[in-house]
């Protein structure tokens, strides 16, 4: 009996002591320990966050822009920022705000079968599809009717930070147009 016990106090002890030695060590699979400066997060000054680099709780005045002046109809299409980027709005958007979904003067000249004839780009098919139900619509999709909401109005604003991003386009036509419909399953199997 005290044989048999002996052996079983000795084979908890060299488990525990296995276990402590696993632990401790820095091989592979082991979390070596964290210094407390690696706990710390970095201070970030009021001026970082701010594009103007004033503190932001200064009555900093943002840079007055203004909006371009073309008309629509007398406005050429700027080239988009990236691939499927929303394009920005190239002409005055006086008079026509604010969108509403009873109330949107962008689709007269704008939906498919009005563009052509007013000499506008078209609303792409994403915007006639309801990617939620996967069916393609016979109008603009509710969802979509804001169109400031991705659409910026063109200004004459500087760069407020230096930008030396180039964007990388598949064809020249997706410098125009947008084809997100036909890539939105990309990659997705």
């Amino acid at each position: 009996m005290r044989k048999k016990h002996f052996w079983l106090s000795a084979a908890a002890w060299v488990s525990l002591l296995l276990l402590v030695a696993g632990c401790g060590g820095t091989g592979a699979g082991n979390i070596p320990a964290r210094d407390a400066a690696q706990d710390s997060p970095a201070v970030v000054g009021d001026e970082d966050l701010s594009y103007r680099n004033t503190p932001l709780e200064s009555a900093a005045v943002t840079p007055a822009v203004q909006p371009v002046a073309t008309e629509p109809g007398d406005s050429r299409t700027v080239p988009r920022s990236f691939e499927n980027a929303p394009p920005v709005i190239p002409h005055t958007v006086e008079g026509l705000l604010p969108i509403t979904a009873a109330d949107n003067q962008c689709t007269e000249c704008h939906l498919p079968d009005m563009a052509e004839d007013a000499g506008a780009p078209s609303i792409p098919a994403s915007h006639m599809y309801d990617i939620r139900r996967d069916r393609k619509l016979t109008s603009l999709n509710p969802a979509n009717y804001n169109c400031t909401q991705c659409h910026a109005m063109q200004t004459d604003a500087g760069e407020l930070v230096a930008n030396s991003f180039t964007p990388d386009f598949r064809s020249d036509k997706g410098m125009k147009e947008s084809d997100l419909l036909e890539r939105l399953n990309e990659g997705v199997r």
